[in-house]
Parts: C-alpha cells; sequence; structure tokens
C-alpha cells in the first residue's frame, strides 16, 4: 500500500469511529485498558523485558507476580503503565509537550538509577550508570550486529538537539501541513537518533509517538514483539538511504490494527481473544499424566 492510500484508509476508519461517538464510557474504558496493557507488554518486551504477556497483565490488575522473575522488570512494566496513564492525563487536559514533560515521563519509566553494560568511543566495555529523567551523560553509541559502531548525537550535542527537535514539532504541529502519521513517525524517528538519555530511548520514542497520535484523537500504535525485526530495519532503512518512507508505511499500517480494534470496541462487540481451552490445559498434561 502506498502512502496516499494508507493515509485514506485511516482517515476512513477513524472518522467511522468518529461518527460512532459518544461511546459507551465503560465499553471506552475496556478498550482502553486494553491498549494500555498490550502497548505495556509489547514495548518493554521489544527491549528484552523477560515478563510474559500473561504475566505482566495479572502482575498490572491484580498485583500477581511470578517466581523466577527479575524485580527490574516489574519495575519496569509498573513504571510504563504508570508513564500512560500520565500521557492520558497530559492529552486531556491538551498541554503542550515540553522537555520537562519528556524528562518526567522518563522517570516514571525507568522508576530508579540503576548500571548497564555500555561500549566507550573506541568500543571497549565499560559500565555506564542511569539517572532517570537526566540526559545522558557519557556517549551511548552501539555496537551493531555487522560489528559497526551506530554513533548518536554526543552529551555535548543532546541538549541543542533536543531543543531544536521541539521546536521542529511546534512549528509543524501549528502549521498543520502534515498528517499525524507522518508527524508522529517523523518525530520517533528524530527521537531515536539523538538518542538523548542512558537508557529507555526506544520506550520514550514509542510514548512520544502515541502521545502525538492521541493528541490528535487517535488510538496509540503498538509495535508488537513479532514486528521487531522490520520495525528496526525501517528505522536502520531512514538511517542508511535517507528515506523515512518504510517507516511510516510500518507505523501507519499498525495505526490501522489499531483503528480497527477500536472500531470493533466501539460497536461494543468483544475485543479479547478468547484463546483455545485445549491449548490453556495441554501444560498441565504431564503433571498429570506422569
Amino acid at each position: 500500500m502506498e502512502i496516499r492510500d494508507l493515509l485514506a484508509e485511516v482517515d476512513r476508519l477513524k472518522a467511522e469511529i468518529d461518527a460512532l461517538r459518544p461511546i459507551d464510557p465503560a465499553q471506552e474504558r475496556r478498550i482502553m485498558q486494553k491498549f494500555r496493557l498490550d502497548w505495556t507488554y509489547h514495548s518493554n518486551a521489544i527491549e528484552g523485558n523477560t515478563l510474559t504477556y500473561g504475566e505482566a497483565r495479572a502482575f498490572l490488575l491484580h498485583g500477581v507476580t511470578a517466581q523466577g522473575k527479575p524485580f527490574r522488570d516489574y519495575l519496569e512494566v509498573k513504571g510504563h503503565h504508570e508513564a500512560i496513564n500520565y500521557l492520558l492525563e497530559f492529552v486531556r487536559q491538551q498541554n503542550p509537550l515540553t522537555e520537562a514533560d519528556i524528562r518526567e515521563l522518563h522517570k516514571m519509566i525507568l522508576v530508579e538509577p540503576y548500571e548497564v553494560d555500555a561500549v566507550t568511543g573506541d568500543g571497549r566495555p565499560t559500565k555506564r550508570r542511569v539517572t532517570p529523567g537526566q540526559y545522558k551523560s557519557t556517549p551511548n553509541h552501539v555496537i551493531t550486529s555487522t560489528s559497526e559502531m551506530h554513533y548518536y548525537a554526543t552529551p555535548e550535542e543532546t541538549p541543542a538537539k533536543m531543543g531544536d527537535l521541539m521546536a521542529w514539532f511546534r512549528r509543524e504541529a501549528d502549521k498543520a501541513e502534515w498528517h499525524p502519521i507522518i508527524l508522529a513517525a517523523a518525530f520517533h524517528y528524530q527521537f531515536v537518533v539523538i538518542h538523548p538519555f542512558d537508557d529507555g530511548n526506544g520506550r520514550m520514542a514509542r510514548l512520544l509517538m502515541n502521545l502525538i497520535f492521541l493528541q490528535y484523537g487517535y488510538p496509540p500504535v503498538i509495535i508488537p514483539l513479532d514486528k521487531k525485526g522490520e520495525y528496526l530495519l525501517a528505522l536502520e532503512t531512514a538511517d542508511a538511504d535517507n528515506n523515512l518512507e518504510p517507516f511510516i508505511l510500518l507505523v501507519g499500517n499498525t495505526l490501522l490494527t489499531a483503528l480497527n480494534l477500536f472500531l470493533i470496541g466501539a460497536r461494543g462487540e468483544n475485543i479479547e481473544v478468547p484463546g483455545n481451552l485445549d491449548e490453556k490445559i495441554a501444560p498441565l498434561r504431564k503433571q498429570t499424566h506422569g
């Protein structure tokens, strides 16, 4: 699908949803609860969080934890869920986005300071302390799968580049020349290019992209774990070929999925996949049949 056709289909679905408003408040809460759970699980799982969807759901809805899972994984899930609630309130109040808001969101998703493995500018392994809410103080370049160094903005460049990104966003949002898909995807991409924090940049990019979608009345885009490779490849293509189109198409197609799900829910239909009972009891067979 070309971008023009994609945008037309997105606009058609959004108009169909808007025609159903006002949506029953209880049903809309159920829809948004599913979006929040899916968003929190997949965004953290992409970054290596080991909780399964069921474990993340049980923890967020019922406070139940699984044995043997890192405490840090639970902190990340809880922090991300709180950040989404912060975003939803932020949208309701129609506040303009600032760098202070971005740093506050970063505090929420990372919760507390910790250390991560890193590499120096010349490729030597080191440790880097992550302080939530603060821009990076040391380089956070990464070694790619081809053993090449991928360079992000330096700590010295980061404040100015973030200031430029925010100024660009305010200017383009005011002009309203770009479709929200293009605006949100471009913001996500440029945020990742800067990589302003020592950790949590991917989760932050997806949070901020979805903030833009929510501000324009769209549901959040959820990049599923099984699309991680396609997602990263689209970002790498934008780097290598100076071509953002594959990433915009990926974001737009994922938005189509979200709009279709929201539409099903807005009509009062079930949005949960019931699952197969045989699959649910299969793990018990070995225990009960030796």
